[in-house]
């Protein structure tokens, strides 16, 4: 078998998440199939770097993949880009040993949640990012983001039933950023914010719940102590929303 690291953009719209399920349209479903294809072969193995849900974007997911077939770097980003839908692309393609894990390997991830304050979606953005339209203490959030940074028990900020050794995980930035434009697209929106975080792992939903906890602290819906203990503490009760996958984009993975 050869192995080979890949790096992925995709748009997550039409698709239930990254990992492969059976009677689903998936971006690895749709991944490996076009590696059948360019291998001429069944005998065919990938893994991603994160387990994207429904509706979620990736600008840099990373996947090793294992094929019975010797062939340049660029030359299987070309044919894969050839057989892959138009919302999945490949922007990188190296050679790479069985020793590389795109999960275990990985030193930090980056991931963004976009969100605008206006009444209606934008027509070229929509499913891109998520309107949110209420008022919101902005200060606040971004003290609430400053308390994420270290080493919590993210056990109120993951999906029920997800199996997991620990939800204990490190967040080394985190930040409610102003910005002009959504991951770099030409298209711009007024009142738009990105939720920006950095950590060494994240568990399933985990940013989308942060996400729907900061919109409660900013319509003070809760305090910055009760989002503090949030981070000590298991509760019965969430305190937001599980914010909709729309904003969200796997941003960044560094090794």
């Amino acid at each position: 078998m050869n192995f080979y690291k890949l790096k992925i953009e995709y748009r997550g719209t039409n698709y239930h998440g990254f990992q492969i399920q059976n009677n689903e349209r998936t971006i690895q479903g749709e991944l490996n199939r076009a590696l059948k294809q360019v291998a001429r072969a069944d005998e065919i193995k990938s893994i991603g770097s994160g387990r994207t849900d429904a509706g979620v974007h990736a600008l840099a997911q990373i996947v090793r993949v294992e094929i019975p077939l010797a062939m340049p770097g660029d030359k299987l980003k070309y044919a894969l880009n050839s057989m892959l839908p138009n919302d999945i692309r490949i922007l990188d393609s190296e050679v790479c040993t069985a020793d590389f894990h795109p999960i275990f390997s990985a030193q930090s991830k980056e991931y963004r949640y976009y969100f605008a304050q206006s009444e209606f979606s934008s027509a070229h953005l929509d499913g891109l990012v998520t309107h949110y339209d209420f008022e919101l203490d902005l200060e606040i959030m971004k003290r609430g983001c400053a308390l994420l940074i270290g080493k919590h028990d993210f056990i109120n900020y993951q999906c029920t039933g997800t199996d997991v050794e620990t939800t204990i995980r490190e967040i080394y930035q985190a930040e409610l950023l102003a910005v002009k434009d959504v991951a770099g697209l030409p298209f711009r929106l007024d009142s738009l914010y990105c939720f920006r975080v950095v950590g060494d792992g994240f568990l399933k939903q985990m940013v989308r719940l942060l996400m729907g906890a900061l919109w409660s602290l900013g319509r003070h819906k809760i305090t910055l102590h009760d989002f503090e203990e949030s981070l000590k503490l298991a509760r019965k009760d969430r305190y937001g929303v599980v914010a909709p996958p729309d904003g969200l984009y796997l941003y960044r993975v560094d090794y």
